[in-house]
């Protein structure tokens, strides 16, 4: 199993226990979100097996035309390159400090969906979450894992609109700046939550 090393604030909640794959929670709601809207531009600040290699698989994203990812650590998106198999969908950004840094030179409405699940400390990936709301886009959604910390959820009070995917923990947030109705996936999630979240096949037909 590849995993991206996570520090954890105490500032955090638990609706269930912790799910054995961590790293994985996120995977079905981007599986559902997928069967809701066309996906064509996708936007990740984090690569990671469980993100880059998820968008990149065409079971669950068919449509997908560009994925761009913006990461800062060189040792880890050279281990997510060589899984990528060098996928001509694909745009690896590598910068040097905070990605949040980043945020302010990029077209967010650009993209259909943007991932945000970057950075070693709470501090930075809060960062990154107030530069995207900051910035007001008004097309994609915005996905982050690991909801549960109070931290992020802070940090997303620039988006008008906001929910929490608790079906497993880490939650999954999902943001926007215009109405999403996600009721549906919600309840499905939380009806099938004995279900791996890594497994993709399973949630592809379910969902």
């Amino acid at each position: 199993m590849i995993a991206r090393l996570k520090i954890f604030s105490p500032l955090r909640y638990f609706a269930t226990p912790r799910a054995e794959n961590d790293y994985a929670t996120h995977v079905p709601v981007l599986i559902g979100l997928a069967r809701r809207r066309e996906i064509k531009n996708v936007l990740e600040f984090g690569c990671g097996y469980y993100s880059t290699l998820t968008f990149l698989n065409r079971a669950v994203f068919p449509r997908l035309a560009r994925l761009q990812s913006i990461e800062n650590d060189a040792s880890w998106s050279q281990k997510v390159s060589e899984l990528a198999k060098n996928d001509a969908r694909w745009t690896l950004d590598l910068v040097e400090g905070e990605i949040a840094k980043s945020v302010p030179d990029l077209d967010l409405d650009a993209f259909d969906l943007i991932l945000i699940d970057d950075s070693k400390t709470s501090a930075q990936r809060a960062a990154t979450i107030r530069a995207v709301a900051n910035k007001q886009p008004q097309r994609p959604w915005i996905v982050i894992h690991d909801f549960e910390f109070e931290e992020y959820r802070k940090a997303a009070h620039g988006f008008s609109q906001r929910h929490s995917f608790r079906a497993y923990n880490p939650h999954t947030g999902l943001a926007s700046n215009k109405p999403v109705d996600v009721a549906s996936l919600d309840q499905l999630l939380k009806r099938n939550k004995r279900l791996a979240p890594d497994d993709v096949v399973t949630w592809v037909r379910i969902l």
